[in-house]
Order: C-alpha cells, then sequence, then structure tokens
C-alpha cells in the first residue's frame, strides 16, 4: 500500500501545484502547441497516475507494487508494507468506489456533450444542404454581424458570415478563415471538449479546473500562428481588432502574442523542448514517487 500511497501524493501535489508552473511556461512565450500539449499530458498523467494507484490498491498482492517495496525492505521495515495490512480492503474498497463514480460520471458528461454537438452540427449540414451547397464549403449566413466559428467532428465545417466578409478586406478575410481551417486540422473542437469534460466532472481538482481555460487559450493562439504563417501576423491582428466585439484579457492577450511572437518560426530546440517537456509531463507522477521512495530509502538506510 505504501507505493500506491506515494503515488496517489505524487498525483495531488501535481494536480494542485502544476497550474501554477504551466501558467508561467504559457506568459512566457512558448508555442501555444507546446503549451497545449503539456497542459494535456499533465492532465492525462494526473488521471493515469491515479488509475496506476487505485489498482494497487485493488489487484492481489497489490501487482509490482510488492516487488518493488520489496527491495526497499530490510531499509524501511518500520514503514513497510506488512505494517498496515488492515487498511488494504478499505482503502482498496474506498479508491475502487471513487474511481467508479468518477468514471460514470465522465461516461455521462461526454455522451452529453457528444450528442449536443451531433445535433448543432446536424442542424448546420441541413442548412448547408438547404442552401444547394455540397458539405464541406464554408456555411455564408445572411447575417449583418461579423460572425465566424468552426464545428469539429468528421465533416468539419466553417461558419461565417455576409457581415464578416463586408467589414474585413480579401487579405484579413483569408486570415479569418485560414483562423478556422486550422482548428478544425488540429481537432481543436475535441481537445476543448475533453478539457471542458475534465473541468466538470473533476473541478475539485485545481488542474482540471483551470484546464478549460488554457485549453480554449491556447488553441486560439495556435490557429492565430498557423494563420500569421500564411497571411503575416500584421493580418490576423487588424482582422482580430476589426471584428471583436467587447474587449477581454483572451483577447488582449492573442494581440500581444501575435505581435511578439506569431511570426517567429519553428526551430529545432523548440521541437526537443516540446518532447521532452511533455514527456516530464505526462510521467510526472510516477518520475515524483520514485524520487520520494527513493529519497525515503536512503534517509531510512542513513
Amino acid at each position: 500500500m505504501i507505493l500506491a500511497a506515494v503515488l496517489l501524493f505524487g498525483v495531488v501535489v501535481i494536480g494542485w501545484w502544476s497550474p501554477r508552473l504551466l501558467g508561467r511556461l504559457t506568459a512566457g512565450g512558448i508555442s501555444p502547441g507546446t503549451a497545449l500539449a503539456w497542459w494535456l499530458l499533465t492532465a492525462l498523467g494526473v488521471l493515469v497516475g491515479t488509475l496506476g494507484a487505485v489498482l494497487l490498491l485493488v489487484l492481489p498482492d497489490h501487482g509490482p507494487a510488492g516487488a518493488i517495496t520489496r527491495l526497499l525492505h530490510e531499509c524501511w521495515a518500520a514503514v513497510g508494507h506488512s505494517g498496515l495490512p488492515g487498511l488494504d480492503p478499505l482503502a482498496g474498497t474506498f479508491a475502487g468506489t471513487a474511481v467508479a463514480i468518477a468514471s460514470a460520471r465522465l461516461a455521462v458528461s461526454i455522451a452529453r456533450r457528444r450528442k449536443r454537438s451531433s445535433l448543432l452540427h446536424r442542424r448546420h449540414l441541413d442548412v448547408l444542404r438547404l442552401s444547394g451547397a455540397r458539405p464541406g464549403p464554408t456555411l455564408w449566413l445572411p447575417d449583418d454581424r461579423p460572425i465566424a466559428y468552426s464545428l469539429g467532428g468528421r465533416d468539419g465545417l466553417i461558419v461565417a458570415s455576409h457581415g464578416l466578409a463586408g467589414r474585413l478586406s480579401p487579405r484579413e478575410l483569408d486570415a479569418v478563415l485560414a483562423h478556422e481551417r486550422a482548428h478544425l486540422r488540429g481537432r481543436h473542437h475535441l481537445l476543448a471538449g475533453c478539457a471542458e469534460t475534465l473541468g466538470r466532472v473533476l473541478r475539485f481538482v485545481p488542474l482540471m479546473r483551470e484546464l478549460p481555460g488554457a485549453v480554449r487559450l491556447l488553441v486560439e493562439l495556435a490557429a492565430d500562428r498557423a494563420a500569421a504563417t500564411g497571411h503575416g501576423p500584421e493580418t490576423v491582428r487588424s482582422a482580430l481588432l476589426s471584428i471583436q466585439t467587447a474587449g477581454g484579457d483572451d483577447t488582449a492577450l492573442r494581440l500581444r502574442w501575435l505581435a511578439r511572437h506569431a511570426s517567429e518560426p519553428a526551430r529545432f530546440p523548440e521541437r526537443v523542448r516540446a518532447v521532452a517537456g511533455g514527456a516530464l509531463a505526462l510521467f510526472a507522477a510516477p518520475v515524483l514517487t520514485v524520487g520520494l521512495m527513493f529519497t525515503a530509502g536512503l534517509v531510512s538506510c542513513w
């Protein structure tokens, strides 16, 4: 049970304290795609770490935990697994029940969100078919307001208004549409939906609570960068300034990021940092667990 308890402790540390570090890294100007991967992989690592700890509690003889703790048994006999046998059934039952409840809530939330998304997508496709156009192109709405958004899914769809085309220059309009196409290519709707579901169901974990807002901002920055690559950051900035209906922290941050970072090409060190940081984010909980176990073993042997 010791290994499972330490792993759960690592999960708690990551779940409660990682948002501060991730927020600072995001504000530091790293690539939005890199930051997005780090946020999502950290959340995935917390989920996997929690599941792993529960499995260690409920599996017979705690699965591989016994073999690992036996390596430290001689130096750590005072806090070894054999000292607390009565807690095993209780801890395993409680942890298994908690995971089962959380999994059920996640499944229900995912099903509801998928149903709403499918209904909205089907209604837009019906409008597209009634207009005589083939599925796939942009759906132009007869609306004077500047509207532009996209719908993810198997048949991705971009929705824009005549008011948008009338307010923007041709280059700005192309940049806005490129921004929406970047959302579809990057499956940003799926990523945002997963983040929203985790944030709703596991809101008591700070990482999950802040995940939806971080993902929403980062997918916008990633799409801005993709549009700026083909049409220039100044074109994207002018389009954003032309169609924004109200100021906000996210819009101001997007404008600042476009002014400073969007024109910077991706570099090889950036890719290495993205992969290394992503691996660390995914395995942060077990790495912390191993570190704590190793430190405890050294201290007890000393």
